[in-house]
């Protein structure tokens, strides 16, 4: 399945899509005179759009996922290299005339570079170019070697998911024996990054960054927030990530029983 319609069909699971989808399947059946499953429809995606933008439910939903805590000093120096994932970037920026890193990748890559100064591990920077255009890696490189002045040891370009920054950085790093690695990105992604990087071979020490812990208090927990509604999307993208790695697993397994 090519990136691109992948990340179109992800998008029909995943909000706002997916209400609005309901919404309008339920306007469709309320014109028809369907009136009952209309209602149940339209009741859905309006609950759905108020629950999921509320701080409450969306701290949870991240909360489900940032499983791994801040790495420490004593996990950090068992590994034998940093592999930082990328997370996207922007495309020809008139005040750079260039690409640059999103707010996502520059994240992690100063995470990287903080960590690089901490223990002096070789770094590996992973990711291709899915939307087209340049690949990820190499503005992850630029940025680290340009802005932070930390080197990067290892490139990887050809990758488009996370199953491919695995298997890609494995055929790097395999090779010369480096199976233990630290490795960087954000916290909500980190059980299913760390799941597909250990299935390739790597042992990984977990380190994450961006981590979402400010609790919003009192009667704003229930009021439906813009943002809030971005945090559900993001952990609800990364438990529909991991379900479709557990299902094309089970099938890989399936047929190799046959």
């Amino acid at each position: 399945m090519s990136a691109t319609l992948n990340t179109i069909l992800s998008q029909f699971v995943l909000l706002p899509t997916s209400l609005l989808i309901t919404l309008v399947i339920g306007c469709v059946l309320l014109y028809k005179r369907c009136n009952r499953s209309a209602l149940c429809l339209l009741v859905a995606s309006i609950g759905g759009l108020s629950v999921l933008s509320m701080p409450f439910t969306a701290q949870r939903l991240v909360q489900s996922l940032e499983i791994y805590p801040a790495v420490s000093p004593a996990m950090l120096a068992k590994a034998q290299a940093i592999v930082v994932l990328g997370g996207g970037i922007n495309p020809d920026q008139p005040e750079y005339a260039a690409d640059v890193l999103n707010a996502t990748s520059l994240e992690r890559v100063r995470y990287a570079a903080f960590l690089y100064r901490e223990h002096e591990l070789p770094i590996l920077v992973t990711g291709g170019n899915p939307g087209g255009g340049e690949a990820e890696g190499w503005v992850m490189k630029r940025a680290l070697e340009g802005l932070f002045n930390v080197p990067v040891h290892w490139l990887e370009t050809q990758s488009i998911n996370t199953a491919e920054n695995a298997q890609f950085s494995w055929k790097i790093l395999g090779k010369q024996g480096i199976t233990t690695i630290a490795l960087v990105t954000h916290a909500t992604h980190m059980p299913r990054a760390k799941q597909v990087f250990e299935q390739a071979g790597f042992t990984v020490i977990p380190a994450p960054t961006g981590f979402h812990n400010v609790e919003t208090k009192g009667v704003m927990n229930f009021i439906p927030q813009a943002n809030s509604l971005g945090l559900s999307n993001l952990a609800l993208k990364e438990w529909v990530g991991r379900l479709w790695y557990w299902a094309r697993k089970t099938v890989d397994v399936r047929g190799d029983k046959q």
